[in-house]
């Protein structure tokens, strides 16, 4: 096998199936079938493999632990910031957001609506305020429709 950086040969993998799988929806009636001896010439690796395997798993809602990989976390999980909303969140509005699903004022799909708002937002470190006004927003639009984290007026507005 030849070294590959750390991922690059699940990356590959994953191209390789959605490559295949796309020219068998064109009508390559081979693109399946020839996709084993594809794994042998390029060398993948068992655990490359099984890393792809879990991955695509993942996606589709099923895991080894029968909906582990996928299942939501749980009440006291703690949520990792994408790297976009990490350039975006100053380190106290991201705490204060914390705080508010922790303590329940702020169900899961509340929670990622506010997140959502704040980093498209535009505004570069959201401070603590914004964060406070755009998710007393959206409990309103919770209260007001009925619906948690659906917005009944569109994308919050932010002054600039």
């Amino acid at each position: 096998m030849s070294e590959r950086v750390p991922h690059e040969g699940v990356l590959k993998l994953l191209r390789l199936l959605a490559d295949r799988l796309e020219d068998h929806l064109e009508g390559d009636e081979l693109a399946l079938e020839t996709l084993a001896d594809t794994l042998e010439d390029e060398d993948f690796s068992g655990d490359e493999i099984q890393a792809a395997i879990a991955a695509v798993r993942s996606l589709a809602g099923v895991g080894p632990a029968a909906g582990w990989v996928a299942g939501p976390p749980g009440v006291n999980a703690s949520r990792v910031l994408s790297h976009e909303e990490r350039e975006s969140l100053s380190t106290e509005a991201w705490g204060y957001l914390l705080g508010l699903r922790q303590g329940g004022a702020l169900d899961p799909e509340q929670f990622e609506r506010v997140l959502d708002l704040l980093t498209g937002s535009g505004v570069r470190p959201v401070s603590e305020e914004l964060a406070r006004e755009v998710a007393s927003r959206v409990v309103m639009e919770h209260d007001d429709a009925g619906h948690a984290g659906e917005a009944g007026h569109g994308d919050i507005e932010v002054a600039h």
